[in-house]
């Protein structure tokens, strides 16, 4: 329960962020690159929590599989695959550098 899943790995589009879970979703660690420590604090900070969610709901998703596998119906409260694929959306729009063409405008 304490080892990460390959399967939990993600990275954020930058290649700069790479967040592991474990088993129920539990955070295993955080790899930021020299990259990531340079980026703005706020964008960093977005991408690590969008990177958390897309391995949470991988890890999620494994348990409700489970859930409906063995013949029992998950409450609402349990994330779905829409959940997931709004976050991986979600996720791979953030931008984690500025954009040197538009004067470092926000990131999503």
């Amino acid at each position: 329960m304490t080892e990460p899943s390959p399967a939990f790995d993600t990275a954020h589009p930058s290649g700069d962020v790479l967040f592991r879970s474990c088993r129920g979703g539990y955070l295993h660690s955080v790899v930021l690159s020299e990259a990531a420590i340079e980026a703005d604090a706020r964008r960093l900070a977005e991408a690590i929590v969008m990177a958390a969610d897309v391995s949470f709901l991988k890890a999620a998703l494994e348990i409700r599989g489970e859930l409906v596998t063995t013949g029992h119906a998950p409450s609402a409260a349990v994330p779905t695959n829409e959940d997931l694929r709004l976050a991986i959306e979600r996720l791979r729009d953030h931008q984690l550098h500025a954009d040197p063409h538009t004067g470092g405008g926000a990131g999503r």
